[in-house]
């Protein structure tokens, strides 16, 4: 089959359909710029948490496909200094009293790019933060985000372009909640990192670094058995190699391989009680709460881009045949 393009509705909402002879995507604009759906055609097996009804999507926006977090996760009491200026997020974490998980997994996205060749298909879509008036007045500057998504043989190619249109400089951060199907009782998973950050009792990064207790089984693939809401550093910082999570789905006989570029320094790994049958594997270019954690940025992962600036990063998430 060759490729494909086409605009379509998903749960009544518009989206934009793609795919080769391996995967199919859905894109809802509307929804964030969501990834709702990635379905792999040999196995017809939908690799993403998807939302029977437009309701479920909206009363849990991060929890379907992946959600882009600008920024990612919670920054304390929704406040934080940068060069002198005091910013203050809604508190939309209530009973932590955090902003939580950034402004731009809900919004409406414009479509700018639909295109195939013989090769891939591309979709890009892009958001101008200015131009909606109360994150604008959250966050005063003329920021644009645009994602570029390529279809490409059995790899989904995510990029992430963020530009400052503005006067003035600002901190960034940038993840994705991306939620994946994960059978518990047959499903293994691996993560690329040696430590994790100690958290506080409202899921603060302490600033110290702790040892993961089962490090190996991770590396190696494993099951998941226990809650998880933890904050991994990617090994790729502190001796190269791959920054990548790995999902094994043994009953499938189909592995899901999640590259991050060298932006990406941190992982986050969710699954709610541990019983609900996904996964999040989360890269996030800097980790939570990083604008108020006295640490270098170097190791915090924030970002700051000068007027005119941009900066591109990078992930993927490719799907193989595994017949051990």
């Amino acid at each position: 089959m060759t490729n494909y393009i086409e605009k379509m509705t998903y749960l009544g909402t518009p989206a934009v359909k793609a795919g080769n002879e391996h995967l199919e995507i859905i894109v809802v604009p509307e929804w964030g710029s969501n990834v709702i759906s990635l379905v792999d055609k040999e196995t017809k097996m939908h690799l993403l948490r998807e939302p029977e009804t437009t309701e479920s999507f909206h009363d849990t926006p991060t929890l379907y496909g992946i959600p882009i977090l600008f920024p990612p996760n919670r920054i304390s009491d929704g406040t934080f200094i940068f060069r002198g200026r005091t910013y203050h997020f809604d508190i939309n974490e209530k009973d932590k009293h955090h902003h939580l998980h950034g402004f731009l997994y809900d919004k409406k996205w414009d479509i700018i790019t639909m295109k195939q060749t013989d090769e891939e298909v591309i979709i890009e879509t892009e958001i101008d933060l200015s131009e909606i008036p109360h994150v604008y007045k959250q966050f005063p500057h003329h920021a644009v985000v645009r994602m570029t998504y390529i279809l490409k043989d059995n790899t989904l190619y995510k990029h992430a372009t963020i530009m400052n249109k503005g006067k003035d400089a600002f901190p960034w951060g940038l993840g994705y909640h991306t939620t994946f199907v994960f059978p518990e009782e047959s499903s293994l998973f691996s993560l690329t990192a040696d430590q994790q950050w100690e958290l506080d009792e409202r899921l603060l990064p302490t600033g110290k670094l702790i040892d993961i207790p089962n490090q190996e089984a991770l590396h190696e693939g494993m099951l998941l058995r226990q809650q998880l809401d933890d904050v991994f550093l990617s090994s790729y910082q502190k001796r190269g190699g791959e920054n990548q999570a790995v999902i094994y789905h043994q009953h499938a006989h189909l592995n899901m391989i999640y590259k991050a570029d060298e932006q990406f320094k941190h992982w986050v790994v969710y699954n709610a009680d541990g019983t609900q049958g996904y996964l999040c594997p989360e890269p996030y270019t800097w980790v939570t709460n990083a604008v108020n954690l006295d640490l270098p940025s170097s190791l915090t992962g924030l970002h700051v881009l000068e007027p005119g600036e941009e900066k591109t990063v990078k992930s993927s998430i490719t799907i193989e045949r595994n017949h051990r």
